[in-house]
């Protein structure tokens, strides 16, 4: 009976040292494909629209400092979406309608830290600086136009160096190759924009496929 308990305890160390030696991150480089839902979150604003589909890529290298945890270097690009509102002032006679629109997009530098657990599932965390641009225009269709009449346009931008972070979740089914269920929260200004020092918070909700070479 003992030889018997030996010898399973033996396949099971077995088995799972090479499970682990199988799902276990090592030293390396990655890239990372991500996607997911965007809010947009600015005080003292009537956006009737502060939600639309975000997407990025990161890439960066890792290493395994004590395993299960390994820590690395990232650069990558964040297309944040944009929130939007229109305003009718239509009457009995004319079209007459403006459409607002803020997109954001960022510039990625950071690091990134990974923790192996057991079964393949991992934890992931991200943080650094965005270097963020948020573009405002607004836009007036009028229908017939009236002569001598310009319709309102405005354009602005602003640049500015925020903090991002995030939070994922996720599962690697090979030692290249792992999908993450994500959150990351990008924090900015658009002083250019809003005429004034308020934040422009954006959250996304999404997920990423990692591939680590």
């Amino acid at each position: 009976m003992q030889k018997v308990l030996l010898s399973v305890a033996a396949a099971a160390a077995l088995s799972f040292a090479s499970f682990s030696a199988a799902a276990a991150t090592h030293d390396g480089a990655f890239i990372s494909v991500n996607g997911g839902s965007s809010q947009y979150d600015i005080s003292h604003t009537r956006w009737q629209d502060k939600n639309d589909t975000a997407f990025g890529v990161t890439t960066g290298y890792r290493w395994v400092v004590d395993r299960p945890f390994a820590l690395g270097v990232e650069v990558g690009y964040a297309n944040l979406g944009k929130m939007s509102a229109k305003l009718d002032y239509s009457d009995n006679f004319y079209s007459d309608v403006v459409n607002y629109k803020q997109k954001g997009q960022a510039l990625l530098v950071g690091a990134n830290g990974k923790w192996d657990l057991p079964h393949g599932f991992t934890i992931t965390g991200r943080l650094g600086v965005a270097h963020s641009r948020l573009k405002y225009t607004a836009n007036e269709h009028l229908s017939p136009a009236i002569p001598g009449y310009d319709v309102f346009h405005d354009e602005r931008t602003s640049s500015d160096n925020g903090i991002y972070a995030g939070l994922g979740f996720g599962y690697d089914f090979t030692p290249n190759i792992g999908i993450t269920v994500t959150y990351d929260h990008y924090s900015t200004k658009a002083e250019d924009v809003l005429l004034d020092k308020r934040g422009v918070d954006i959250s996304v909700y999404g997920a990423a496929v990692e591939y680590r070479f």
